[in-house]
């Protein structure tokens, strides 16, 4: 699990408590805060999860050139229903990425052995 997608699994259900309020805008900033701060200080490899999110955003929505959360907003009456809206686009945009198959590697990576040519 990636680093962003470990906070968001802990955020949920307490939001409040992070950002201060209910605002799809504030976890945005949030969430990009942190990834940078796990980038600047080295923190393993780049964490791909935001822009793999967006990407499927973009794919389901298909705006021009808006970020994820103006997107969702955009679909939303206010941020607190744009909220509501993002975890449920974040469950199928997770079920999704389960369901996909993996590609040689990745699943080298993560210790499967490769079919043999003969």
């Amino acid at each position: 699990m990636s680093p962003i997608q470990s906070l968001l699994t802990e955020m949920r259900g307490r939001l409040g408590m992070y950002i201060g309020s209910t605002s799809l805008t504030r976890l945005a900033a949030f969430l990009r805060g942190y990834d940078y701060a796990l980038m600047k200080l080295g923190q393993g490899e780049a964490d791909t999860f935001l822009e793999e999110f967006r990407d499927w955003i973009h794919r389901r929505f298909q705006p021009g050139s808006q970020n994820w959360e103006d997107t969702i907003l955009l679909h939303s009456a206010n941020e607190g229903e744009a909220i509501k809206h993002f975890w449920e686009l974040l469950d199928l945009f997770l079920e999704e990425k389960n369901e996909q198959p993996q590609t040689d590697g990745q699943q080298a990576a993560l210790g499967v052995p490769q079919a043999r040519i003969k």
